[in-house]
Formats: C-alpha cells, sequence, structure tokens
C-alpha cells in the first residue's frame, strides 16, 4: 500500500485567500463591521498613514478588516516606508505595482493574534508570503522586539478588533524574486543565464509553487527550494570560456539540449541542488573533511573538501590541470522567494569522485522539512540545539516515505506510524538534533531513497536511539529486540536487531552495524526498505523504533 500526501502550507492558502479580496467598497463609506478592525485602527493613527494607502493601493484594506479572520500586523511608521521609497530609488508605492504592494502587505501579515507573551516565546513566524521572519528581543529597549533582524517595535500588541499590531521603524524587504530572478537581476551571469534558457531548466528555477493534482481529485500546493551554484562570466573565463558557444563546444553538447542526458543539461543539473541550503549548510562536514552532495543530475555528485588549517573549501579535487573551484562568499547566501543563488569562481565540470563517507539523515527530506515548519515552525526542523521539551510531529503522509501499516496495528499510541521529534540534551549525539520514529506493527514495512553514493564498497552503520521504554527489547523480554529485515534494492537480504546491542540501560545514540560490507556497481540513489518482523510491535504499547542516520563508510 503506497501511501502518498503532499502538505498544503496553510500560510499559502491563505494568502491566496487575501489575494482574491477586492477592495470594491473601495473610497465608500462601506464597513464589514462597526468595531475597530486592524485597517480602520490604523487609518486613525496619522503616523501610518503611508502604510494605510499602500493597504488602499494593493486592494488588501478591507481584506485586513475581514471579521472572520485574526491577524498579527507588523506596521512600519511614515518615516520608514518613506526611507524604504528612498532606498528602492521610488518615489511612492505605485511606482513598484500593485503586485509588489500587495506582496509587501503579506510580508508584514501573520496568520492569528499573537500576543507580547506568546512573541516573547518566538524564533520567527511564518507570514502569508510562506517566509519565516526572525523574531528576537530587543535587549535595549524591555518588551519589545526585533524583526527580521532589522526592525524594531516602537509599540507591540496594540489591539485591534480582529488584530494585534506591532508597529516597527523599518520595513522589511519581501522575497519576490525567484532564483532565476536573482540570477538575472545581478547582471554578470550571462553565460549561465544562456545555459539555463537552453536546457529549459529556467523554468523550473523560476517555480515557488507547484499545484499537484491527487488521486481521487482535488489538489495541494507544494513549495519548492533550491540552491543554484552560480558561476559567472569571469568565473567562465578563467577556464577560458567566453560564451555560451564556448561552453556548448567545451562540453560537446550537440543540439538536443533539453534532453536530460545531453552534456550541456547535465552540465546545468549539475549545479543545482533540490533544497534551500546556505553557505553554512555547504560547509558543513559532519566531523569528516570531505562531503559528497547530491545534484539533480542523474546519478551525478560532487564533493566539498575543506582544508581544516586554510579553513578553504573547494569543490571536487581534480587533477592539476584544471583549475580548482571554490565559493565566492561575498556572492554566496543570495536569499530568494524559492531558495539560495551561491556563486563559485570556475567551471565545475561533471566528475565522479572516489567514494567517502556518507551519513544519511533519515529526517532530510524536503518533503519533512516543509510538513515541520508548517505544523510546527521553522525552528522545530532541526533545531540548532537540544530542545528542553521534545516535539512530536506526524509526518507520515509528507511523502517521503513508502510505508506499509501490520494489518494488527500497532502496539503504541504515543507515536503516529512515523513521527519526526526533536531531541532534548541526553540525546544530543544525533544528528541535527532530530529523529525519526517508525511505529508500523508487525510485518508493517517503510522504503525510503539514500542519497547518491559512488560506486564502490562500504560498510554500513545505523544510529538509533535508545530509551528506557526500549529495556524489554534489549533483554527481549517481550518479542524478539526489535527485529527487522533490510534490502536494498531488493536485494541483500539481512536481519538485524539493533536493540540488543545496547550494553546497559541507558537513554543515549547507539550505533548497530546494519552491513559488513556491501557494493554498488553504478553511482545512484538505491532504494532501501526495511520490514518490521517483532511481534511485539503490534502488542507492546512501548514498542517503537527510533532511528537517527545511516552511514555509509567505504571499504579500501
Amino acid at each position: 500500500m503506497k501511501q502518498t500526501s503532499i502538505k498544503i502550507f496553510m500560510s499559502l492558502a491563505v494568502a491566496l485567500l487575501l489575494a482574491a479580496c477586492q477592495d470594491d467598497k473601495l473610497n465608500s463609506v462601506y464597513q464589514i463591521f462597526d468595531d475597530n478592525p486592524a485597517s480602520k485602527t490604523l487609518e486613525k493613527n496619522e503616523n501610518h498613514s503611508e502604510w494605510v494607502k499602500i493597504l488602499r493601493y494593493s486592494d488588501m484594506y478591507n481584506a485586513l478588516n475581514q471579521a472572520t479572520q485574526a491577524f498579527t500586523l507588523l506596521v512600519p511608521d511614515n518615516d520608514a516606508v518613506f526611507a524604504f521609497y528612498q532606498q528602492r530609488g521610488v518615489s511612492g508605492i505605485e511606482d513598484l505595482g500593485k503586485d509588489y504592494a500587495k506582496a509587501l502587505i503579506l510580508h508584514h501579515t501573520m496568520l492569528d493574534s499573537i500576543m507580547v507573551e506568546s512573541m516573547q516565546l518566538k524564533n520567527s513566524l511564518n507570514n502569508l508570503n510562506g517566509d519565516a521572519i526572525s523574531v528576537a528581543i530587543d535587549t535595549l529597549n524591555p518588551g519589545q522586539f526585533i524583526f527580521g533582524g532589522l526592525a524594531r517595535t516602537t509599540e507591540s500588541g496594540v489591539h485591534a478588533y480582529n488584530a494585534l499590531m506591532y508597529y516597527i521603524d523599518a520595513v522589511l524587504t519581501p522575497l519576490v524574486e525567484s532564483v532565476y530572478d536573482k540570477l538575472v537581476e545581478d547582471g554578470r551571469y550571462g553565460i549561465m543565464k544562456a545555459a539555463l534558457d537552453a536546457t529549459a531548466w529556467t523554468q523550473q528555477l523560476h517555480t515557488i509553487y507547484d499545484t499537484v493534482p491527487q488521486e481521487g481529485g482535488g489538489y495541494v500546493v507544494n513549495r519548492r527550494a533550491y540552491a543554484l551554484l552560480a558561476v559567472s562570466d569571469e568565473g567562465f573565463r578563467r577556464n577560458n570560456i567566453q560564451s555560451f558557444n564556448d561552453l556548448v563546444a567545451k562540453l560537446s553538447a550537440g543540439t538536443d539540449y533539453t534532453e536530460p542526458d545531453n552534456a550541456l543539461n547535465e552540465y546545468v543539473a549539475y549545479h543545482i541542488l533540490t533544497n534551500n541550503y546556505t553557505l553554512a549548510d555547504l560547509k558543513e562536514m559532519s566531523g569528516d573533511t570531505s562531503r559528497i552532495w547530491e545534484t539533480s543530475a542523474k546519478n551525478q555528485v560532487f564533493m566539498i573538501t575543506v582544508d581544516t588549517t586554510a579553513g578553504d573549501w573547494q569543490f571536487n579535487i581534480l587533477d592539476s590541470a584544471i583549475l580548482p573551484t571554490r565559493f565566492v562568499e561575498e556572492y554566496c547566501d543570495v536569499l530568494c522567494k524559492n531558495g539560495y543563488l551561491h556563486e563559485i569562481d570556475a567551471y565545475l565540470p561533471v566528475w565522479e569522485p572516489k567514494p567517502s563517507i556518507v551519513v544519511w539523515d533519515l529526517a532530510n527530506y524536503i518533503e519533512v522539512k516543509n510538513t515541520v515548519i508548517e505544523s510546527a515552525g521553522p525552528e522545530e526542523y532541526q533545531p540548532a540545539e537540544p530542545v528542553s521539551s521534545e516535539k512530536k510531529i506526524d509526518i507520515t503522509k509528507c511523502g517521503a516515505y513508502d510505508y506499509v501499516v501490520s494489518e494488527s496495528g500497532v502496539g503504541g499510541s504515543s507515536y503516529a506510524y512515523i513521527t519526526y521529534v526533536t531531541c532534548k540534551n541526553n540525546l544530543r549525539d544525533c544528528l541535527k538534533y532530530d529523529r525519526v520514529v517508525f511505529n508500523l506493527g508487525y510485518m508493517g514495512s517503510v522504503s525510503m531513497k539514500t542519497p547518491t553514493l559512488v560506486r564502490g564498497k562500504y560498510k554500513v552503520e545505523l544510529n538509533f536511539v535508545y530509551l528506557s521504554d526500549h529495556n524489554f527489547m534489549r533483554q527481549m523480554t517481550d518479542g524478539n529486540g526489535g527485529m527487522i529485515r533490510m534490502t536494498i534494492d531488493g536485494e541483500n537480504l539481512k536481519s538485524v536487531t539493533p536493540y540488543t546491542t545496547v550494553p546497559r540501560n541507558v537513554a543515549k545514540v547507539y550505533t548497530a552495524t546494519l552491513y559488513d560490507e556491501v557494493e554498488f556497481e553504478q553511482t545512484s540513489t538505491h532504494d532501501f526498505k526495511f520490514v518490521v518482523m517483532d511481534p511485539a510491535a503490534s502488542t507492546n504499547s512501548r514498542f517503537s523504533l527510533q532511528f537517527d542516520c545511516i552511514t555509509f563508510t567505504p571499504i579500501e
């Protein structure tokens, strides 16, 4: 039974709802209700007259007067709005257009009214554009906040009938440009732009949201995320590539550029990662000096290696005839609506590295990330440090896992069939301070796609979480120790009981060997599947399989 589900972003649905609201009563005496809703309250305050002007121009004035909704509004004062106009080089909101004006309002609007006491506990807010805005306590002004690292509140928690408002001293610039837009806007990436256009990757990098039909009717909306490694024209010139035609000639690409196996198409896809990785993400080595990254090119990966002495990160250690490729950090972390643009300083051809350690975080899927952020906010996905209180989020239907639940049912009720859980300090050895809990019952199963692995032989090890509730599994007083039967690509059948390897009843992260040796003949992703073979999985309320990551270590 294959389960497929793509989560709807509530914030997007509301944004679309608000975007459809038209002020057909503009400049009339029409009111939605007599109490003081958000827009009407702001109109009484001369210090926010320019923001009210933007509300009216964007056709959002009555939308924010809705009695059926509750909002939190970040409202810049007149000085902040005029400073914003000057920064943008315009004389008024009309110069930016209605679409931009609407995006500006949605960027400063959150669904639900957030009290000051609740705001003090938040690290970020999800606005109606679907973006996260950081929240910090203003240490210089007790009781006030800093939003987006820029805008300080001058007054917090101002009440309107359907909203709480926070008056701020700066305008937060909305993200409206896609990764492709940013590339074009910069003007230094002419050859890269021509390659994107020729291969039809332009459309992908310009897409913010996908509308996906569902089985049985209806549709859901999914947000795209990319990290583009962009080579500037100057970077290409370092490799004697002066034009788009020079790049095509160097790749011997022919003319069928839109075909995935075309050399130009593969080259472009090699520079695109399907997640919104920051520069800090790409530099992270997970304790090693090299890390392999999966690209959008089929079965192609690149390696980033760090010189810990020089603090220098380099792509693919190639032969001496090819110039090394590094980040141009000044032009990295360019935030876009659908990801990040990072500049690299040279050509970076498609290349197969030698096998390297690959750490597969079982929660590191964009579908999991989207589901967690929608359910609990961005601060709950891969937290920066161990949490004081665990958060459990149902990710069963996020679309990252194909699963079958036992016909006998499941024993435990503490977890969903598949649950994302953050980790407290005793489990700080968990990668990214999170784990995935499987609660599928006896003969339940799940299959997942591994990262791309370079062909070669590997030892495969599992990091798993042991809690005191698992002691019956460790001692096999009920069931057979949490036995799972694994396959990779339908082969390499093996059964293991990781919880029986725990030496003592102490809650922490342990490691068990899944395969002493497994060989992959091609560089590709693989289908990893396990079946729960412990009858206690359907009868014991304390049963759960709590997995952190799987590590593939090359065997020379």
